[in-house]
């Protein structure tokens, strides 16, 4: 051999060979007369492990590049090249007389892989440390690893059924919950006493999703009710109004703008601004468009402002850089300016009036209500005091 053995193969068949060499090749050779046959190229770092599924016809490689590749031992043709592991692939193994195969490696991970359809099927962790070997049982049913942790792992195959959807659902809320943020990207945020929260969570993930899907809807509905505005006046007749989208029916929207709305709301509040960190900038664009509707009229003006502030501090830069946004961001400041205030005076009325009630309770019925009489208290343990320290001094 012109390089150094890794590791050699002997198909099941006793006709093949498999050697993988140092220089990122494996060589496949006749067993009998040991002349070349095949040359399999295709790993950036060299082979560290291999095995021949018991039909003869695959081989699998796992590689120091965290790829796992699979062969046809016909013509050397690669079927597969799958990203595995996060570190160096040390075991692989097939389960007897079918195209499963297991794989360990560094990242303490036993992984099993479907050789046809090129699906992972579940991830076993438990090991501290790099798993070193494996060895499948010939009827498949056990599995056994050697770790650098000093321990021996038995893994039983259970009836459980596995729902392949479930798991991978179950793999991306654990890589979005490990996810974390140390600050979030937002421009001009300082390192404050109180910050926004910066860990991504599915929630904020699915949030923003919902809301994106939402936008769209609104974009096809308003353009549907304003090709139906346009035909009615074409034809000088009120015609029959679209049907609404099912989604708008099932969350009682009477309009898109409400639909939007109600998706909002139903964010939580704590997650909201992550939910709106997570959007592209081509929907915020549609997003502010749709917040001036909101403010105009006067759908929960307080809500639709906060969204605007935050949206505005994230993307400043874009926004303030793009002319076709000018006028909209007039637009909303002038809306937002005179909402706000009508939203302040009602405030402000409602407060008064709530206090002209308190006033005009007392002297009707000539009863305190609980915040006056308590700091009344207080004032007469403050007025015992000093007197108690006054004839304490004299």
């Amino acid at each position: 051999m012109s390089e150094d053995v890794l590791c050699v193969k002997y198909s099941p068949d006793q006709r093949l060979l498999a050697v993988a060499l140092l220089d990122n090749t494996v060589k496949v050779f006749f067993a009998d007369t040991l002349k070349f046959f095949l040359s399999l190229y295709g790993h950036k770092l060299p082979v560290l492990c291999m095995d021949i599924s018991a039909d003869s016809t695959l081989l699998v490689t796992g590689s120091a590049d965290r790829n796992v590749k699979l062969w046809g031992l016909d013509f050397g043709d690669c079927h597969k090249s799958i990203f595995a592991h996060d570190d160096s692939i040390m075991c692989v193994q097939f389960v007897a007389k079918t195209h499963l195969f297991f794989t360990g490696g560094k990242d303490k991970k036993l992984k099993e892989w479907d050789g046809d359809k090129f699906e992972h099927i579940v991830t076993l962790e438990g090991h501290h440390a790099e798993i070193w070997c494996l060895a499948v049982s010939p009827t498949g049913s056990h599995v056994v690893t050697g770790s650098h942790d000093k321990s021996l792992r038995l893994w039983e195959k259970t009836q459980e059924p596995l729902i392949l959807d479930e798991e991978r659902e179950m793999e991306r809320e654990k890589e979005y919950e490990n996810t974390r943020e140390e600050e979030p990207v937002v421009p001009g945020e300082q390192n404050t006493e109180a910050s926004m929260a910066g860990k991504k969570t599915m929630e904020t993930v699915k949030g923003a999703e919902r809301l994106m899907e939402a936008i769209e809807v609104y974009k096809e509905e308003t353009s549907k009710l304003e090709h139906h505005r346009e035909e009615c006046q074409a034809t000088g007749k009120e015609l029959l109004p679209p049907n609404l989208n099912p989604l708008l029916m099932a969350y009682g929207a009477t309009s898109p703008g409400r639909y939007v709305l109600e998706i909002i709301k139903r964010i939580k509040s704590s997650e909201l601004e992550e939910s709106l960190l997570v959007l592209p900038f081509s929907y915020v664009i549609d997003l502010l468009n749709i917040l001036d509707v909101f403010i105009e009229s006067r759908w929960e003006v307080e809500l639709s402002c906060r969204c605007l502030f935050f949206l505005l501090r994230v993307h400043h830069g874009q926004i303030t850089s793009n002319q076709v946004l000018l006028p909209v961001i007039d637009n909303l400041r002038k809306n937002a300016f005179s909402k706000v205030s009508e939203l302040r005076d009602t405030t402000g009325f409602n407060l008064a009036g709530l206090e002209f009630l308190r006033k005009h309770i007392e002297d009707k019925e000539e009863v305190t209500f609980f915040a006056d009489a308590t700091d009344r208290f207080k004032n007469k343990k403050r007025k015992g005091k000093k007197k108690a320290i006054l004839s304490i001094k004299t």
